[in-house]
C-alpha cells in the first residue's frame, strides 16, 4: 500500500457514533458530492449541539435511513426501538435514491421528516422531483410503523433550489439545521422560514471544515 493511499486512509476525526476519512473531508473543499460520512457526522453533532434545546429531536444517519428505507416496516421495530424513535417528536432521515442495501451513496440527496405532533412526514428537495417517489414511498413505511393514516400524511414543502448538481447534501444539513431549530421552538415544521437557507448552503463547507478543525484539537 502506497503512502499516498494510506494518507487518504487515515483517520481525521472520531466523533461519537461517526468517523471522519482524509477522503471525506477532502470531498469538502470543491464542488465535490458530499457523502453519507459527513451527513452521518454533521448529523451526530447536530444531535449533541440540539440536545439541551430538545430531547424530541432524533436525527437518523445515513446509513440507518438507507437500512429503514429497504426493510419491511414490520422489521422497524428492532432497528428503531434501540434509539426510542416512537418517544421522539421528530425524526430527521437523511434520504438518498440508492436501492442497494450494501451501499449508502446514490445520486442525490434530500431530507424527509417526521412529525409525531402534526402526524405529517414533510419531504423537502433541492431538486424538487427528483426524490419524490423514494420519500412517498419511504413515509408509507414511517407511517406504518408509527400508526398515522397514510392519507394526507405525506407533504412536498417548496424549498430553495440546488444550482448545480453536488450541492444536494448541503441543503440537507442546512435545512436540517434549520428545520430542528424551529421544530425545538415552535413545537411544529409548518411555518419554517428558509429565506436564509442559500447562504448558509454557500458557507457550509468552509463552516464544517471549521467545525471538524475544531473538534478534531478538542480531541487533541
Amino acid at each position: 500500500m502506497s503512502k499516498k493511499t494510506d494518507k487518504s486512509n487515515s483517520i481525521v476525526l472520531s466523533y461519537r457514533d461517526s468517523l471522519l476519512r482524509e477522503t471525506d473531508v477532502q470531498l469538502l473543499q470543491g464542488p465535490h458530492w458530499i457523502n453519507d460520512a459527513v451527513i452521518g457526522f454533521y448529523f451526530e453533532y447536530l444531535g449533541e449541539k440540539m440536545h439541551e434545546q430538545s430531547e424530541g429531536l432524533l436525527f437518523v444517519s445515513p446509513e440507518l435511513t438507507q437500512l429503514l428505507k429497504l426493510t419491511d416496516p414490520s422489521d422497524y421495530g428492532m432497528l428503531l426501538e434501540p434509539i426510542r424513535a416512537k418517544s421522539r417528536s421528530f425524526i430527521f432521515f437523511p434520504l438518498n435514491n440508492c436501492d442497494d442495501k450494501e451501499s449508502p451513496g446514490g445520486t442525490h440527496w434530500s431530507l424527509l421528516v417526521y412529525s409525531k405532533l402534526e402526524r405529517i412526514c414533510f419531504h423537502f428537495d433541492s431538486s424538487k422531483g427528483m426524490n419524490s417517489q423514494v420519500a412517498r414511498n419511504f413515509a408509507t413505511s414511517i407511517a406504518d410503523y408509527f400508526g398515522i393514516k397514510r392519507l394526507g400524511s405525506y407533504l412536498e414543502v417548496d424549498t430553495p433550489q440546488q444550482s448545480n448538481g453536488y450541492d444536494c447534501g448541503l441543503y440537507v444539513l442546512c435545512t436540517t439545521e434549520l428545520v430542528a431549530i424551529h421544530a425545538a421552538s415552535k413545537s411544529q415544521v409548518k411555518g419554517c422560514d428558509f429565506l436564509g437557507l442559500e447562504a448558509l448552503v454557500n458557507g457550509k463547507r468552509k463552516h464544517l471544515i471549521k467545525l471538524i478543525n475544531y473538534l478534531r484539537n478538542d480531541e487533541s
